[in-house]
């Protein structure tokens, strides 16, 4: 059965990006892609509410795209978030009617790399304490039903709600990352799911 995505991504450094992954999809015949294409720069909030739950309905997983620009959320200047890619993946993350919790997939780019990751020389990798929505969804399986069962160790592919994916990984396994974050929509009771900052 064909799975529904929607790429959230900041334009001024991750078009190029996304673009790439949705001429992927439009090559890999189970994915179709509801991403967002229409500039927004002239709509009021409302109307842009409105628009991204219309697309967000028919969509299934969410690919939050991770380029610099959008390790972390922006603020206003009196600190409260003013961001539309906060916007979509918290949207993504509700429950409402005609849409349910959408799965969530977060795939750095190689120049995010180092704002995100931590190669330790055990073979582990931490990730960064970043401001974004994504991290809130991380080692978040509840305890009866971690995968990995060392305390402290979390299983990539599982025992997060939101898996952080390196670029070239996710696109040589696109079907793989989106069926596990399908399955873990359908699952979504095993986690404690953050859906606002």
């Amino acid at each position: 059965m064909a799975k529904n995505v929607f790429i959230s991504f900041r334009f001024s450094d991750g078009n190029r990006y996304k673009e790439y992954l949705s001429n992927l999809f439009d090559r890999y015949s189970d994915t179709i892609d509801y991403s967002e294409n229409q500039d927004r720069s002239q709509m009021s909030d409302v109307t842009i509410k409105q628009y991204l739950y219309r697309k967000l309905r028919r969509s299934s997983v969410t690919i939050v795209l991770l380029t610099p620009s959008a390790v972390n959320h922006k603020r206003d200047w009196q600190g409260d978030y003013d961001d539309w890619m906060y916007d979509e993946i918290r949207f993504s993350l509700e429950s409402r009617e005609g849409n349910c919790t959408n799965g969530l997939v977060a795939v750095y780019t190689p120049e995010a790399a180092n704002l995100l990751v931590n190669a330790r020389s055990s073979g582990t990798v931490s990730v960064n304490n970043v401001d974004n929505l994504f991290r809130r969804n991380m080692m978040n399986v509840k305890p009866q039903y971690k995968k990995n069962p060392n305390p402290g160790i979390f299983d990539r592919d599982y025992d997060s709600y939101c898996s952080l994916i390196e670029w070239s990984e996710f696109t040589k396994n696109i079907g793989k990352y989106i069926e596990i974050a399908s399955q873990k929509r359908e699952a979504a009771y095993k986690y404690d799911i953050i859906k606002r900052l």
